[in-house]
């Protein structure tokens, strides 16, 4: 047993020299690999941003005249034709421009009968009964909201209905203000007399009887 272990013994200090030589040459290596590795790779990104933090942006240069800013305090010309368009230019007050290009509206009470029931052909083919009815002269005549009803009749029998709705915010500011009451009349003879019944009140009240219109017509 003995003469197995000499050998042994006699062994181990050349093993451990190897070792101490050879066992960790794997580390230099290695080392070698990783910077060899690192030659190949790709710079690292922080290289890319250092470098676009140190780029000058490139300037542009921009126009020595600005003609989109205006001074408020300072004055600027805008060229109008001279020529061509004089006479048109118009008075401030629009009230007072519109004077003339109606008919005078001063004695005619809001929803009063003012207007004559006319009989018609439509273009469509149909025999149409339509009546203007003035609602307000201007904006202060029409103080809340406004059902308006028309009743046509041919012959004596109810036909139709037409109603419309009005209320402050359908007042004209620049005008009076009407509403057109209109209704398509069956006609089943060459003749005959249509007649409309104009009601008025407003939201949720029995309508009152305003006036009656009649008309003869042929075709």
């Amino acid at each position: 047993m003995i003469s197995l272990l000499i050998p042994l013994l006699l062994a181990s200090p050349a093993f451990a020299e190897d070792a101490e030589d050879g066992d960790f040459s794997f580390i230099e290596e290695g080392e070698q690999n990783r910077k060899k590795f690192e030659e190949d790779r790709a710079p690292a990104a922080h290289i890319f941003l250092q470098e676009d933090e140190d780029d000058v942006m490139p300037s542009w240069d921009g126009p020595v005249e600005d003609s989109g800013n205006f001074d408020d305090e300072e004055d600027f010309d805008l060229d109008l034709p001279s020529d061509d368009h004089a006479g048109m230019e118009m008075d401030m007050d629009p009230v007072e421009d519109m004077e003339g290009m109606g008919p005078d509206l001063s004695n005619r009470r809001p929803l009063g009968n003012h207007f004559p029931l006319d009989i018609s052909q439509s273009d469509l083919g149909a025999t149409v009964a339509e009546l203007p009815l003035l609602v307000a002269r201007n904006p202060s005549d029409l103080t809340g909201d406004l059902w308006i009803v028309a009743d046509v009749y041919l012959d004596g029998v109810k036909v139709s209905e037409s109603r419309h709705f009005v209320s402050v915010a359908s007042a004209a500011t620049l005008g009076p203000t009407y509403v057109w009451l209109k209704a398509s009349v069956p006609v089943a003879a060459p003749s005959g007399v249509v007649e409309m019944r104009v009601f008025a009140a407003p939201p949720g009240k029995k309508e009152a009887l305003l006036f009656v219109q009649k008309a003869p017509f042929a075709l």
